[in-house]
């Protein structure tokens, strides 16, 4: 527990409410708070949110300055940074990232052979992706469904590979997030277009309603082993997760997840229809998620605050 006089700033390239990250800034921030830290601008602990390139100006924080107590938080594209070392302290998103940073670091291998290898001052730890969600017993009509997707609309493979499915095997399908009817990829899409937006904190409600909900990441993301943050929300919200073929999910989340067309038709196939069965996997999954709390990851941060 602070004495509250110690402050804290958060430099995040999401800080509006049209980037799912967003979330997890102001989640972030609330728990850093609750625990008696004062949100400042520009102070002297800087929490870098990282889910790219280094900006070198953020709101609320400002210039990079190298006398501040800089800490980063490495959440994803950790391949499209340049360096690590001007950091006091270094936490990813899981354990793949880290061996990911420290192969980066001792091998001048392509497609890093021109850049300099990692260095930093302090062992890499690991903070998981965090929620400060938890199961509820009640949903909404607009939530009830057999397959349930969040996002935005850029091309989504785990889609193209639902969609046809949806009409084969009569399912109710709901999609949820921004402009689907100008989405690019399957046009039948936006017929199950429901809203623009999931509140977060009826998120439990989706995951209640939906038999299944659908969540993808990023190539790199299922390459190198990281979950998103949005998967352990659902996780924690009480969700059934059939994911894409990301090697955290499989490894640390014993999460459900295909390979191709074929595994995915079998599994909606089969959980869509087997009630007993899906929720005995997804009592299981709750079972590795004790350290993914949001108080949990504020704790950890918090240790290194001066």
């Amino acid at each position: 527990m602070s004495d509250g006089m110690t402050s804290f700033c958060i430099a995040s390239p999401h800080k509006n409410e049209l980037w799912y990250d967003y979330r997890v800034y102001v989640n972030l921030r609330q728990e850093l708070e609750a625990l008696g830290y004062q949100y400042r601008a520009a102070s002297q602990n800087r929490i870098y949110f990282l889910g790219g390139p280094q900006r070198h100006f953020y709101p609320e924080v400002g210039k990079f300055d190298a006398e501040a107590n800089n800490i980063a938080l490495i959440y994803c594209h950790v391949e499209k940074l340049k360096s690590i070392d001007q950091f006091r302290k270094v936490f990813v998103c899981s354990e793949g990232m880290k061996g990911f940073l420290q192969r980066r670091r001792l091998m001048r291998l392509e497609p890093f052979r021109r850049q300099q290898p990692f260095t930093t001052q302090a062992p890499i730890e690991v903070i998981p992706p965090f929620s400060s969600l938890q199961p509820c017993n009640r949903t909404r009509p607009r939530y009830q469904c057999d397959l349930s997707f969040v996002g935005t609309p850029r091309i989504r493979p785990i889609l193209e590979a639902a969609l046809p499915l949806v009409k084969s095997l009569n399912l109710k399908m709901h999609l949820y997030g921004p402009n689907w009817d100008q989405y690019a990829g399957n046009p039948v899409a936006k017929d199950y277009w429901i809203a623009r937006s999931v509140p977060y904190e009826e998120i439990p409600m989706l995951a209640k309603g939906s038999k299944i909900c659908l969540i993808d990441h990023h190539d790199m993301m299922n390459k190198i082993g990281t979950v998103s943050h949005k998967y352990v929300d659902f996780l924690k919200a009480g969700a059934f997760v059939i994911s894409d073929n990301n090697m955290d999910a499989r490894k640390h989340y014993h999460g459900v997840y295909y390979r191709n067309q074929s595994e995915l038709t079998g599994l909606i196939e089969y959980y869509v229809t087997h009630d007993a069965e899906r929720e005995a996997t997804r009592l299981q999954q709750q079972r590795y998620l004790n350290r993914h709390s949001t108080g949990f990851a504020a704790t950890e941060l918090a240790k290194y605050f001066i």
